[in-house]
C-alpha cells in the first residue's frame, strides 16, 4: 500500500509539473538563400524555436568561432562545430543586411513533438563544439535535419526513407547538387572538379539531404509544413556567374587549350608542364589536408600523372555526365598529350648527343 501511494503521489507531481509548462511552442525549418563566399554557396538551415508566452525566441544554428581566413582555415584547417542559439531577430537581421531572403517553415508537430525538439536542440548546444566541420556529411542542412529526421521516425504514419526516395529523386550527393551549380559554369567546373570521392558515394537516403531547399522538400512532402512565411532581402548582392565569363565557358577554353597543346612547338611546354605540376600537386594538397572541406580523393589524380594518364581518362570517360564533364576530359587529355610530346622531345635531344 505505501508503494502504491508512492508511486500515484509520482504521477500527480509529473503531470502538474507537465501542466504548468508552456503550451505555445513552435518549431520553424529556416532556409536562408546563398550568399557569395563558397562556406554559403547552397545557403544555410537552421531551426527556429519560439515559445511568446515565455519570451524565447531562437534559431539554432552550427557556427565555429575558429575561422579566421573562411579559405584558408576551411581548405587546411580541422575545424570544430557546434549547434549555437541565436535571438531570431538578430539572425535574421544578420542575413537580411546581407541581402539574404529568408524562409520559414512553421512545422504541423505535435506539442509532445515541438518540446522533445527543443531538449534535442539544447543538449547539443550544451556539448559545445562536439562536430568535425566536413561541409559533405556534416554541413549545417544534416546537423539541424538530425533532431528532424529521428522525429519523423517515431512516426507510424511516415516512411521517413520513402519520402526522401520520392523528394529527392537521387542517389549521390553529387547529383543533389546539380541543380544547385551549373556544371557548366566556372564555379561548377572548379568545384566539381575538386570534390570526387565522398560526394560520388551512394549513401542511405538520410545523407542525400545536403542542400537546406531539399530538406524544406522532404518535410513539404512529409506533410510537416503547416505554413510558409518569406522574408525578402534589403537588397540582392550575390551573383553566381560573372558576366565576363558568360560565353568564355569550361568547355570553350578546354578546346583552345587542347588545340594549343597539339601544336608541335616546344615553347608551348614552358606553360603546359608547369601548369601540370601545379594542378596535380593542387589536388595532392586537397587530398591529404582539406578535410574540414570535405574533399577526398579525386581520380583526376591519375589522370593528370602521366605514368597512370590512361587509367585515370579511361575512368573518366566511363563516368561522364555523372562525376565528369567534356571540358574535364579535354583539359586531361591537352596535358597527356602535351607531356607525351615532351617525353618524345627530350628522348630525342637525348639521343642526339
Amino acid at each position: 500500500m505505501f508503494l502504491t501511494l508512492t508511486l500515484q503521489a509520482q504521477e500527480e507531481q509529473k503531470d502538474s509539473t507537465q501542466a504548468s509548462l508552456p503550451t505555445d511552442v513552435y518549431a520553424y525549418y529556416v532556409v536562408v538563400t546563398p550568399g557569395n563566399t563558397l562556406a554559403s554557396l547552397f545557403g544555410h538551415a537552421a531551426i527556429r524555436m519560439s515559445c511568446p508566452s515565455a519570451g524565447l525566441d531562437y534559431c539554432f544554428t552550427i557556427k565555429t568561432p575558429e575561422i579566421s581566413d573562411e579559405f584558408f582555415d576551411i581548405l587546411f584547417g580541422h575545424l570544430r562545430v557546434g549547434l549555437v542559439p541565436e535571438e531570431t531577430a538578430m539572425f535574421r537581421d544578420d542575413y537580411i543586411k546581407d541581402g539574404r531572403g529568408i524562409t520559414e517553415y512553421r512545422l504541423n508537430l505535435t506539442l509532445d513533438e515541438t518540446r522533445h525538439l527543443w531538449k534535442t536542440l539544447d543538449d547539443q548546444v550544451a556539448r559545445q563544439l562536439y562536430l568535425d566541420l566536413d561541409y559533405v556529411n556534416n554541413g549545417c542542412t544534416q546537423v539541424v535535419f538530425d533532431g528532424l529526421y529521428d522525429l519523423m521516425r517515431m512516426r507510424s504514419d511516415i516512411q521517413i526513407d520513402e519520402v526522401i526516395r520520392e523528394a529527392l529523386p537521387f542517389q549521390t550527393r553529387r547529383q543533389a547538387t546539380f541543380p544547385t551549380i551549373d556544371h557548366s559554369s566556372w564555379l561548377g567546373f572548379l568545384l566539381h572538379s575538386c570534390y570526387a570521392g565522398p560526394i560520388d558515394e551512394k549513401v542511405s537516403p538520410r545523407r542525400l539531404v545536403v542542400v537546406p531547399t531539399d530538406a524544406a522538400k522532404v518535410l513539404e512532402k512529409a506533410g510537416l509544413v503547416a505554413e510558409e512565411t518569406t522574408l525578402d532581402p534589403q537588397l540582392s548582392t550575390f551573383n553566381s556567374q560573372l558576366s565576363i565569363f558568360n560565353w568564355f565557358t569550361p568547355l570553350v577554353a578546354s578546346v583552345l587549350f587542347l588545340i594549343l597543346c597539339l601544336l608541335p612547338f616546344k615553347q608551348i611546354d614552358y606553360v603546359a608542364v608547369p601548369l601540370q605540376v601545379v594542378v596535380l600537386l593542387v589536388f595532392i594538397v586537397l587530398w591529404t589536408y582539406a578535410g574540414s572541406a570535405g574533399i577526398g580523393f579525386n581520380w583526376l589524380i591519375l589522370a593528370l600523372f602521366p605514368l597512370t594518364a590512361p587509367i585515370g581518362i579511361i575512368y573518366m570517360i566511363c563516368h561522364m555526365g555523372d562525376i565528369y564533364s567534356l571540358s574535364q576530359l579535354l583539359f586531361v587529355l591537352a596535358f597527356f598529350v602535351r607531356a607525351l610530346y615532351f617525353i618524345h622531345r627530350k628522348k630525342r635531344l637525348f639521343t642526339q648527343y
